[in-house]
């Protein structure tokens, strides 16, 4: 006897008369009760009213994206590690792609280390501890349709169509506009225009003044000091090196350094930074397979963070046996978010085979910095300075605390720099800083121009931007008489009775330039000075090799006088803020631009950065934001 056949799921079998049963439905009973309460039916109509506004917003207006990876770091994160140093207690976040669900099972790994931008420390990532765990990438809002009614601007955060693959999101800064031409050189951007004989000129593309902030890397911070580093005595990097202790004073409240003014000298004294960080995992890699490949036997090193925690000592590359402080190093493009060490999750914790690291190279030296202090004046007179250097060019601020009036200067620059100021003078602007106060003050060297904020407001100077007769790449400067960068910035005092809390010293975004040479099919943009990496890490750590032959090859490369990427009238340019980590324009095999089609739309803002795991669940308001 034949089975009978077997229903599929939703199959519609025809029914027989016989089979067919009557069909009664009360319409007064069930479902059908319910949405004869008015109150009811009016609550569900609002509801789908609600969900169909919502898609139709979703469509036209915003939509919500979630970031997965860091190219926009800091910017914005991707999936990441987001701790605290158990050393200076330094809260930073490092990049965890590679346990993202957008790589395949056999690509994703665990962080099994991190490590903290200012003391350089390593911390291993315990599993059991709720703050260790990866965190998703931000989710921010995208506004689609500002820009039916605006054209995007330089420096928006766009949220776009990737060229090369219709159905991929990309979220980079728009750097280029169309019909521009585009060059990047020293970590800046330049816009070249053509004239009438053929002739290129550039000229130098600035960040607005309302992006500055937000794209400056943290270097230091002097709230944030290793307890074992002290414990081994290492150097403050602040400090009056000229005359120690001489007119400041370095004093520690709740375990925080600041520093003080007496006000009794006669001319200016300087507080001033030197770079004297340990050595980051990528420089301590570098000298090792330097060691191992000219030795036959090479013998095992300790790192200078074992000299520190094991030894209890200060590496002789910062302080010798006479107890003589070195010079400092220079500040390069290091980028704590790329620095991670993580494991294949189908490995055991000893199969090294599986492990792997990924880490800052930080191969360019940045000359572009600021800095930002708390300041209280206890007199009503006096000189307050701020200084920074770049390419032994010391570009100076003076303030008259009794006036407040701010005078900007150069020193260093041979008549090289002519400051756009109508007839040539030095700058000068008005300021809030008169008289006795507190201060909160940030002073920024970049893209050729100085800026001055003070308690969150920028000083409107009378020309702070500035031009060079010659445009050579800067090169970094020493002697013992002027360290120049090897003491790049600095808080001076005359007459003045003050106190300085808080120092931070920033750098600014360095954008790599893509040489030609391709690894694995990509364009190289960890490294565009060509030199290699021993030569690279040996050179920025001592001045005494500044002027060297390897040097001129990192620091005097020839330069670009033709555009390196041409912009159609439909073709906008965008990068990651992580340069040397993000797959943008520079770099992409096919169209090397945006078309204003693929635009979706611009970032907005940050309305869910991930859920803080200690206390769980909670909400990271801090990182919560409109997007800039």
């Amino acid at each position: 006897m034949a089975k009978p056949k077997r229903k599929r799921p939703f199959e519609v079998v025809e029914e027989t008369n016989s089979q067919r049963p009557e069909r009664y439905v009360d319409q007064h009973s069930g479902i059908f009760a319910l949405f004869k309460d008015h109150g009811v039916r009016e609550t569900v109509e609002s509801i789908l009213v609600a969900v169909i506004l919502a898609l139709m917003f979703r469509a036209y207006e915003a939509e919500a994206f979630i970031i997965p990876t860091g190219s926009m770091a800091p910017t914005l994160q991707g999936q990441h590690m987001d701790v605290f140093c158990e050393e200076c207690e330094h809260q930073y976040r490092a990049g965890a792609s590679y346990s993202a669900s957008t790589y395949p099972p056999s690509q994703r790994g665990n962080v099994t280390k991190t490590y903290c931008p200012i003391c350089r420390h390593g911390m291993p990532m315990q599993v059991r501890d709720p703050n260790h765990v990866s965190n998703n990438g931000d989710r921010i809002l995208v506004n689609k349709f500002v820009y039916d009614f605006q054209d995007p601007e330089r420096f928006d955060v766009i949220v776009f169509k990737n060229p090369n693959n219709g159905k991929q999101n990309y979220i980079k800064r728009l750097i280029g506009l169309p019909n521009e031409n585009l060059g990047i050189e020293n970590g800046d951007l330049f816009n070249y225009s053509k004239a009438d004989d053929g002739s290129l000129t550039r000229e130098i593309v600035r960040k607005p003044i309302d992006k500055i902030d937000v794209m400056l890397q943290l270097v230091d911070d002097t709230h944030y000091r290793s307890k074992k580093m002290q414990e081994a005595d290492w150097p403050n990097r602040w400090t009056e090196w000229a005359s120690p202790n001489t007119h400041w004073r370095n004093n520690q409240s709740e375990g925080h350094p600041y520093f003080s003014h007496e006000g009794s000298d006669d001319q200016m004294s300087w507080l001033r930074y030197r770079h004297l960080a340990p050595r980051s995992p990528h420089d301590e890699l570098v000298y090792a397979d330097y060691r191992m490949r000219r030795s036959v036997v090479s013998s095992k090193r300790p790192t200078e963070w074992e000299y520190i925690a094991d030894k209890k000592r200060v590496p002789i590359r910062i302080k010798d046996k006479q107890g003589t402080i070195s010079a400092g190093a220079l500040i390069r493009d290091y980028y704590e978010y790329n620095d991670r060490q993580y494991r294949f999750k189908n490995s055991s914790m000893n199969d090294q085979r599986y492990a792997a690291e990924h880490l800052s190279a930080a191969s360019h030296w940045v000359g572009d910095l600021a800095m930002e202090c708390d300041v209280e004046v206890e007199s009503d007179s006096g000189t307050l300075g701020l200084d920074l250097v770049e390419g032994g060019v010391h570009f100076k601020c003076l303030i008259d605390v009794q006036t407040g009036k701010a005078t900007l200067q150069t020193e260093g620059d041979d008549g090289n720099i002519q400051f756009d100021t109508p007839d040539g003078s030095p700058p000068t602007a008005d300021t809030a800083l008169k008289g006795q106060g507190t201060y909160n003050i940030l002073y920024v060297q970049m893209d050729d121009m100085v800026y001055l904020r003070i308690n969150n407001r920028y000083v409107q100077f009378n020309g702070a931007s500035y031009t060079k007769k010659s445009n050579k790449r800067p090169i970094p400067r020493y002697s013992p008489t002027d360290p120049g960068d090897a003491e790049p910035l600095g808080v001076g005092a005359k007459g003045l009775v003050a106190r300085v809390n808080r120092l931070k010293v920033y750098r600014d975004v360095f954008y790599v330039s893509p040489d030609q040479n391709r690894f694995g099919g990509n364009v190289n943009i960890r490294n565009e000075t060509g030199v290699n990496p021993y030569d690279l890490v040996r050179t920025y750590e001592h001045p005494d090799q500044w002027r060297s032959e390897i040097a001129m090859k990192i620091f005097n490369r020839p330069q670009s006088f033709k555009p390196m990427f041409e912009l159609g009238p439909d073709a906008y340019f965008p990068m990651g803020d992580n340069s040397p980590a993000s797959q943008d324009a520079r770099i992409w095999d096919g169209p090397k631009f945006v078309k204003d089609e693929m635009m979706i739309g611009r970032a907005m803002f940050i309305y869910w950065p991930h859920s803080l795991n200690s206390p769980k669940y909670f909400p990271n308001f801090k990182r919560m934001g409109f997007i800039r």
